[in-house]
């Protein structure tokens, strides 16, 4: 999965990979993971809700956040967070499904407004540095319990900053009117309320279980028992209540879920899927696995016996690519993730793998290729710090000092760094060619900071 995770720290801002490091303390970072396949099921699975809601799903970003406890949350303007371990949790698409229609009911609402100019230009490692500080989610579908990170308000002596806090809490009216509007968006896409009703069970038993170490935030939501109960006499009404999974969604679930207990569970992964289920889900999550555990020959076998039946399948190309990069093997990792993007060319994620493979290989004849597919991908990535750091590494190949210092500048930018981002974009506009795009991007990044409270 993830090739990138970006871990927050309260300070500084630093995008790490790959998963292996990850393995972080509780309320020590939070990390975010990206994953191509894993973002494209869950877009699939809730468009028709966000466009029943009348959002624009293109404005919508759904965010990855690798943490056991079931949680989800809104953040940020139309940004969506969910936990792996909601992910994992959940049995059915419809169950996922219906979490992410209650977000969207906060999101429809406007329950965020009061701080939406406010948040809406952070960027989303910004906006994640101050939940790590506050430790408040959300709009959340459970929180507390085993993580214990609600009970906080900073890290060391630093403060989470007030309007974060309120910004975060809903009153219980508020999530009253997430679930009506869950239900109502459930109703315009033809779906069906009980796979909400039947989650909300699983959050039942999670709330038992947290008594006495619950975020004294979760008081003002209503009760879990309450909401179990709009949830099935919504089923009772619906017309669409018996409405089953597609297959094509019941395989995506199954593949999404696989995948992620590969990659942050491997020794589970192999007890649950034994080498006799042929399924490819199971196939998928011991290869995930086995490399995980660094069986590379094994891991190799598996998923080129997948790729045998699936010569098209654009996530188990990338798949290889990842467990050759990460071991050493860059010039076969490149042959790999080139399959790979082709196959999936709006897969932007794949286009910064790729890009990194290609620069990694240390070839002169890949800079341009690398640096071309990094340029695609700042459309829809650029806030990630990886992305412009291999910019940077791709047009100091090409002697382009120009576009070498907006690169830094970006990076700078992402990592809170004023002064410098500052010099780099003055470095930038002196270098550029005046009237260019990108010229006029480092202008812009200069006439950002300059308009910036000065730090006391």
């Amino acid at each position: 999965m993830p090739r990138r995770i970006f871990t927050l720290f309260w300070l500084a801002l630093f995008a790490l990979a790959p998963l292996r490091d990850a393995s972080a303390q509780q309320g020590q970072r939070l990390n975010l993971i990206r994953d191509a396949e894993i973002e494209s099921t869950i877009r699939t699975f809730v468009t028709p809700i966000w466009r029943a809601a009348g959002l624009d799903p293109d404005a919508v970003a759904i965010m990855i956040v690798q943490d056991n406890a079931i949680n989800a949350f809104v953040a940020g303007g139309q940004r969506i967070f969910i936990n792996t371990g909601l992910i994992l949790r959940t049995e059915t698409p419809n169950q996922l499904i219906g979490v992410l229609a209650h977000e969207t009911g906060h999101i429809a609402g406007g329950h965020l407004a009061r701080q939406q100019e406010e948040l809406r230009n952070l960027t989303t490692l910004q906006i994640l540095e101050m939940l790590i500080g506050g430790a408040a989610m959300a709009g959340s579908a459970i929180s507390g319990g085993a993580s214990g990170r609600g009970g906080q308000t900073g890290i060391g002596n630093a403060q989470a900053p007030g309007s974060i806090l309120s910004y975060l809490q809903y009153s219980q009216a508020q999530e009253a009117s997430a679930d009506q509007a869950a239900i109502t968006f459930l109703d315009r896409a033809h779906m069906s309320p009980k796979g909400s009703a039947q989650f909300m069970r699983i959050l039942e038993r999670q709330e038992r279980m947290a008594i006495g170490r619950r975020d004294p935030y979760l008081t003002d939501h209503p009760l879990t028992a309450d909401r179990v109960a709009v949830f099935e006499e919504a089923a009772a009404r619906s017309p669409y209540a018996n409405v089953p999974d597609s297959p094509q969604f019941s395989e995506l679930h199954h593949r999404m879920v696989a995948k992620l207990l590969g990659f942050v569970a491997p020794d589970t992964a192999l007890q649950r899927y034994s080498e006799a289920d042929r399924s490819v889900g199971a196939r998928y999550a011991r290869a995930i696995a086995l490399y995980r555990k660094g069986t590379l020959g094994s891991a190799l076998l598996t998923i080129d016996g997948l790729l045998k039946e699936y010569p098209n399948d654009p996530y188990f190309h990338e798949l290889k690519g990842q467990m050759l990069f990460e071991n050493g093997h860059m010039a076969d990792s490149v042959v790999s993730y080139r399959r790979a993007v082709q196959l999936a060319p709006s897969a932007n994620i794949m286009k910064v793998d790729f890009a990194r493979s290609l620069l990694e290989a240390n070839k002169p004849e890949n800079d341009q290729e690398a640096v071309r597919n990094l340029e695609i991908a700042r459309q829809t990535e650029s806030d990630s710090f990886e992305l412009w750091r291999l910019m940077s590494v791709g047009y100091t190949r090409l002697n382009n000092n120009g576009m070498t210092s907006l690169a830094r500048a970006e990076m700078s930018i992402l990592r809170g760094e004023r002064s410098a981002a500052q010099a780099h974009a003055a470095a930038a506009v002196r270098e550029l060619q005046p009237g260019t795009p990108a010229w006029q991007r480092a202008q812009d990044i200069k006439a950002y900071i300059d308009t910036r409270p000065k730090k006391k």
